[in-house]
């Protein structure tokens, strides 16, 4: 399981939201949080919960930004 990198700034961007405003939600400078959803610093799970919160987007929803790679052998078909 990854976490979508993507998916987090596209969150960001549809909702106009700023690097600065959401580096202000985490208490850390906007080149922190550049970093973190670079995937240069990682993000951890307080972090990711402000994310959502300042997302608007319910913890039941948090499956959104991850991706599930299972090996092809095991798929169903």
């Amino acid at each position: 399981m990854d976490f979508n990198l993507q998916r987090l700034k596209l969150e960001r961007l549809s909702r106009n939201i700023t690097q600065e405003e959401m580096a202000n939600a985490l208490g850390i400078s906007r080149n922190a949080y550049y970093k973190k959803e670079t995937g240069r610093i990682k993000i951890t799970v307080e972090e990711f919960s402000t994310i959502m919160n300042a997302l608007g987007i319910p913890s039941d929803n948090a499956g959104i930004f991850f991706t599930f790679d299972v090996p092809e052998r095991e798929l169903i078909s």
